[in-house]
């Protein structure tokens, strides 16, 4: 099978054998593919400078089996890098796509969401904008992989979430006013799902609530491995991702 002119994010790389390297990265049409990017570590290989996460750069390779052979390699026109401590944000996007996406699964969507979440942190210096772009993202992970949370209603009432009450979180069933039930492993205030809903959240309150939040969602379908990238932001600085 040959695949020619595949736009793609490379989300990690390892050394393989020698001289190359072992590639996953994220395409629209493929989904997370595996590929052996022959010669990469070679002193004089023009991949070196290609082959890194964080630039969107156009892919070929060939192999029937799930691990693919890189024929070619390619950056596009310029667009913004993450720089500094951004660079932590990125790398706990690719380790949660990593650890949650099946193989050769594609979702078009979801590599678009990725790419503009990458832009955002990219191009914004607040925080807030930043932490709360990847609370976007995870929220969009869920729905893609079909894990949706509905964050505008009751699940057991019907009714509109409300700004002034507080809501738990139950993962078979949904958002519930905490007037009906009697035990809660997460609490957030309707102010905090509807900022989250709407793409707004406008204080560190709500960021602490839906980081609360979105944090126990993925907890539930990435296991009791915890996240590696986290520990660099405990070195580097406290309450990210």
């Amino acid at each position: 099978m040959k695949v020619e002119n595949v736009p793609a994010y490379i989300l990690h790389s390892r050394p393989f054998k020698d001289s190359s390297a072992l590639l996953e990265c994220l395409t629209p049409e493929h989904g997370l593919v595996t590929l052996v990017a022959k010669g990469a570590k070679r002193p004089r290989s023009r991949m070196q400078g290609i082959l890194q996460p964080f630039i969107l750069i156009h892919i070929g390779w060939v192999g029937k089996s799930e691990l693919k052979t890189l024929t070619h390699v390619e950056t596009q026109s310029m667009s913004p890098t993450l720089m500094g401590q951004k660079i932590l944000l990125g790398l706990y996007l690719n380790e949660v796509l990593m650890r949650l996406l099946q193989h050769l699964d594609p979702h078009p969507q979801l590599f678009d969401d990725y790419d503009n979440t990458l832009r955002v942190i990219a191009t914004t210096q607040s925080i807030i904008e930043h932490e709360f772009a990847l609370r976007q993202f995870e929220l969009k992970l869920m729905a893609e992989l079909g894990y949706g949370i509905d964050l505008t209603i009751d699940a057991k009432t019907g009714e509109s979430v409300a700004p002034e009450l507080l809501y738990a979180y139950d993962p078979q069933v949904g958002l519930i006013e905490m007037s009906h039930v009697s035990t809660a492993t997460v609490v957030v205030s309707g102010a905090s799902i509807i900022a989250l809903h709407q793409g707004q959240c406008t204080n560190e309150h709500q960021l602490r609530e839906v980081k609360k939040l979105m944090r126990y969602v993925l907890s539930l379908h990435l296991g009791n491995k915890p996240i590696e990238s986290r520990k660099l932001f405990q070195v580097k600085r406290p309450e990210t991702s």
